[in-house]
């Protein structure tokens, strides 16, 4: 349905999400089936799952809270094959043709379709800032958990002095912007300052908010309905 609808790609949520890997490795096979790119938020990115998932289909890994150039070249890592990772070779998934194409062409196709998402949502960050994005495809700014790491509502002046100079060091680094919209008019002001990578809404806020729309439409058509029959109880 999100692939109809026409999302440009979606985000398995395995941090906060309630979802397992089985689970999430359905939904990834599902998106593959329907040309819909899936990313996979781990709460702990280790090289054996993610190895997994990026067979399983995933295009790309969101790892929360990056704050070294050790987690950054870590990610990289996992997710690249030798000799500019660590990730191990398999070739029974459909993405090898299961063992149908040449380990080389695996490779290559592999490295080049892995997304490597570091999540921006802590105070503290190794300097230079540029060093730890230079490592990733995109930085994911957190405002939310920034602003409970400072203690301070998100438009606090030092709240988005922090987002500003993550904006600025991704444009040097040349690293993608990315992060969470509420909906159409917050994504369209994030575009405007230069994110593409743009999460927006979620699976419970969208079936949530479709829901009440409907449930209040059907109330207030009733309501305008003069001498609409009520249901009784007998007593």
């Amino acid at each position: 349905m999100l692939a109809l609808a026409g999302f440009d790609f979606v985000i398995v949520d395995m941090e906060h999400g309630q979802i397992s890997e089985p689970e999430a490795r359905t939904v990834i096979a599902e998106c593959a089936l329907a040309a819909l790119p899936a990313v996979v938020r781990l709460a702990d990115a280790a090289p054996g799952i993610v190895n997994r998932l990026l067979e399983a289909g995933a295009v790309g890994i969101q790892m929360p809270k990056v704050r070294t150039v050790a987690d950054a070249t870590g990610l990289r890592a996992m997710m690249q094959f030798p000799p500019a990772g660590i990730r191990s070779i398999g070739i029974a998934n459909r993405w090898a043709r299961y063992g149908r194409l040449p380990l080389g062409q695996v490779v290559d196709e592999a490295n080049r379709r892995s997304v490597a998402i570091g999540m921006f949502e802590t105070r503290e960050v190794e300097e230079p800032w540029d060093d730890v994005l230079a490592p990733l495809d995109v930085v994911f700014i957190g405002p939310g958990d920034l602003s409970i790491e400072y203690g301070r509502p998100l438009d606090d002046p030092e709240v988005q002095a922090h987002i500003a100079r993550v904006e600025d060091a991704a444009r040097r680094t040349g690293t993608m912007l990315g992060r969470h919209a509420a909906g159409a008019e917050q994504a369209a002001a994030l575009a405007a300052r230069g994110y593409r990578f743009i999460g927006v809404s979620a699976d419970t806020t969208l079936l949530g908010d479709a829901a009440t729309a409907l449930v209040e439409g059907i109330r207030a058509a009733v309501q305008a309905t003069p001498d609409t029959p009520t249901a009784r109880r007998d007593a």
